[in-house]
């Protein structure tokens, strides 16, 4: 059976602090027959230079300037077209008006009941694509764990209230560090000290717990799947997306509130046994179930099956 040829039209993403999308396209290429495009263009004159026509296009959303080129003439080609959304809460009004305008086949998004409840009318073109984690960067260095609690990332009260309760509430905990976000940028420009890549997975490493939060959208970001994959116990909220994913409270992971995580932190630092037995059943799930290489295999069949459902097949 051929290989599935996919046109990727992307930014290159691979010295940004935020490589989800070059871990994504760097899979791509090991299982399908891959071809990237990263210049702003007319899709005509793109498709004119590329060595095979692509049984699929899939551009790395539109808004960003950093994630995807400006492309011309996508309502003019017959070819079917995905397209990622990253930020669904940014801009939703053009977001709908773009994927009507440029006839957009099917949208790929990380986060399925917040899509639900702010694209209902573009429900039948919603692809589910949850994070995943490159397990070569993000896994079990087996380093001492000297940190009790670990916190890392943004603390914008109106994004992340519980993320700032939590802080208040642990910053004199002996044993508690908090590292804070370092900007959406590349890797040379980042500020001296910046835990990027190997650095903030071994952080992560470092640490008997990670709490977190998932913002007052109820995403399930990145750090629940970087977490878990570096054997490090996950408290964080839970949700119905959390469940469908394979997060199970006291399984993979712990469930908090704003009523319970000083409880739940101080427990599982004295009950070392359960701490590590639950961090690891985690980092199982998580490596077998949304590893990059992973969700690449489950992209590529959604894809095949799209591609049969747009040609009326």
């Amino acid at each position: 059976m051929n290989k599935l040829k996919i046109l990727f039209i992307t930014r290159d993403r691979s010295q940004q602090m935020e490589k989800s999308s070059y871990y994504l396209g760097e899979e791509m290429k090991k299982q399908c027959d891959l071809m990237f495009w990263y210049k702003d263009g007319h899709i005509k004159t793109i498709l004119a230079q590329i060595p095979n026509k692509p049984d699929f296009i899939f551009l790395n959303d539109f808004l960003d300037p950093t994630l995807c080129p400006k492309i011309k003439g996508l309502d003019k080609i017959n070819i079917p077209k995905g397209m990622i959304f990253h930020d669904i809460s940014y801009q939703i009004k053009i977001r709908k008006e773009y994927i009507n305008r440029e006839k957009i086949d099917f949208i790929f998004a990380h986060y399925r009941d917040a899509f639900m409840k702010w694209y209902p009318e573009l429900a039948h073109r919603f692809v589910w694509l949850p994070h995943h984690v490159n397990t070569t960067v993000y896994k079990d260095f087996q380093l001492p764990k000297t940190i009790n609690w670990l916190m890392m990332g943004a603390t914008v009260r109106h994004i992340y209230p519980l993320r700032v309760i939590m802080l208040n509430a642990m910053k004199d905990q002996p044993g508690f560090v908090y590292h804070p976000h370092p900007g959406y940028t590349v890797v040379q420009n980042a500020k001296q000290g910046s835990l990027v890549g190997d650095e903030y997975a071994k952080e992560i490493n470092r640490s008997k717990m990670f709490l977190t939060c998932n913002s007052v959208y109820e995403y399930i970001l990145m750090k629940y799947f970087e977490v878990l994959a570096c054997n490090t116990l996950l408290l964080a909220p839970s949700t119905q997306e959390t469940t469908d994913l394979g997060f199970i409270d006291g399984v993979h992971f712990v469930a908090i509130n704003r009523m319970n995580f000083l409880e739940k932190a101080q427990y599982y630092l004295s009950h070392e046994s359960e701490r590590l037995t639950i961090a690891k059943t985690g980092y199982e799930m998580v490596r077998s179930y949304h590893s990059t290489e992973a969700r690449v295999k489950h992209l590529l069949s959604n894809i095949t099956k799209l591609i049969s459902l747009r040609n009326g097949k």
